[in-house]
């Protein structure tokens, strides 16, 4: 993850392998529409270069460079997109090769700040939809996020990397619960940026 206060940043990336890597760059803006990601065309930061090769066991640098002279008032958000492109087949018998996509979070934006998270439960016929409204100046990434019921039965919602909510947006995860009744109160627990994440909500009646 890249995060930066002033217009520019830079990544390396290692070719491990013993074969030479030709990847493709590509830097979107990402936003959050209704607890759903989305990735925008953008012209205000650019990714360079936007295509390179890698010898075996060599480095190679891609910079990131917001455009916008302007200081970032609020924090942006942008995904890094770096594509392993696959030589071409040596052989009509040869295996097939797939491309590895690599996807990194870019943030811009002044420095300080935190999330300010509100959660809300909604079920319906057995299916727990759990949303994250952030209200703070800075996304949160939260992992190994889980439910706790009533009766103090455990829900797992995502054992690692449960994802990211964007400063001003919402996210959500779904999950099967059918000991989770309408009315009921569950708790909300999570490693966030900030620290431990845990909210007391009442599941809701989906409209």
């Amino acid at each position: 993850m890249l995060f930066r206060s002033g217009a520019a940043s830079k990544i390396s990336i290692t070719n491990l392998g013993k074969d030479v890597i030709n990847a493709q760059v590509r830097i979107f803006k990402w936003v959050q529409v209704d607890g759903e990601n989305q990735l925008l065309p953008t012209r205000d930061v650019v990714a360079s270069p936007p295509a390179m090769k890698i010898q075996a066991g060599r480095k190679a640098t891609i910079r990131v460079v917001r455009l916008t002279k302007t200081p970032a008032a609020a924090e942006e958000s942008y995904r890094l997109i770096v594509d392993e492109i696959p030589p071409p087949p040596r052989s009509a018998n040869a295996a097939v090769a797939l491309t590895v996509r690599h996807n990194l979070p870019v943030f811009f934006g002044p420095r300080g700040g935190a999330s300010d998270l509100s959660w809300r439960a909604v079920v319906n016929k057995g299916q727990l939809r759990i949303v994250a409204s952030n209200a703070g100046s800075r996304h949160s990434k939260l992992s190994e996020l889980a439910v706790v019921s009533g009766s103090g039965k455990r829900i797992s919602i995502a054992d690692g990397l449960a994802g990211y909510v964007l400063s001003g947006a919402s996210n959500q995860w779904r999950a099967k619960a059918k000991s989770i009744a309408v009315g009921s109160t569950i708790r909300i627990v999570a490693k966030g940026t900030d620290g431990p994440v845990e909210a007391t909500v009442q599941v809701q009646a989906a409209n």
